[in-house]
């Protein structure tokens, strides 16, 4: 009986930690806004975990986003990477 309990509680941690990865993510509002000034046609709607850290770790550092050139080609450069 401990087995059951054991596998299942196994099974259970194991799917919900599946369905994390899986989840959808979303930018701020106020990134999407930068971004869509710049790309007007990107596509911010599918975001995979990777993208989404790399892009919120551009937007952190004031020196990516100095010009809208700038932040053109890091968003670029970031979702050209499918990863």
């Amino acid at each position: 009986m401990k087995r059951i309990a054991l596998v299942t509680a196994l099974v259970a941690a194991t799917a919900s930690g599946a369905f994390a990865q899986q989840a959808p993510v979303a930018l701020s509002s106020a990134i999407q806004s930068e971004i869509l000034s710049v790309l007007p046609n990107a596509d911010l709607s599918s975001l995979t975990n990777v993208q989404y850290a790399q892009i919120v770790s551009f937007f952190s550092n004031s020196e990516n986003t100095r010009t809208p050139s700038d932040v053109a080609g890091g968003v670029q450069a970031i979702l050209s990477n499918a990863q």
